[in-house]
């Protein structure tokens, strides 16, 4: 109980100071968290006591496949490559993450060569799919 009011004590004296703190969380059972880190502000939002908290990257997926995809648009092609050695299942979905082409390989690592010339340019969403495993890959084609 002590460590929690002394924590409260600091985060009031530092707020009464005009310097932002990050507060500590209450867990169940009483006990607190450590406060999250804060990345420092500028120096105009750190007068106003505002707080900038660093991005957060959310780690990689050890079960994701990587996708590789490169778009020739000067003959409407989209080649796309896997690390997946066994049978892959290839969609290419439009904004709206409707499905406009599929494509069953059975080898993921053997380049597909898909014809991209009959869809309107603009960004699409390849996506390789397997039993158990999935990747994906954000591509803009007609441009």
């Amino acid at each position: 109980m002590k460590k929690f009011t002394f924590a409260i004590a600091i985060v009031i004296v530092g707020l009464c100071a005009g310097q932002a703190h990050a507060q500590a969380a209450i867990l169940p059972g009483g006990t607190s968290a450590p406060a999250p880190m804060a990345k420092a502000a500028p120096a105009a939002t750190a007068t106003s006591g505002a707080l900038a908290l660093a991005p957060v990257t959310p780690a990689a997926n050890p079960n994701a496949i990587k996708v590789k995809a490169e778009v020739n648009p000067a003959t409407g092609r989209l080649v796309v490559k896997t690390d997946n050695p066994g049978p892959t299942r290839i969609e290419v979905s439009d904004a709206g993450g409707r499905p406009v082409l599929t494509y069953s390989m059975m080898n993921g690592q053997t380049p597909a060569e898909l014809n991209v010339s009959q869809l309107p340019a603009g960004s699409y969403i390849v996506r390789c799919l397997t039993k158990d495993k999935m990747g994906m890959r954000r591509v803009m084609l007609g441009q």
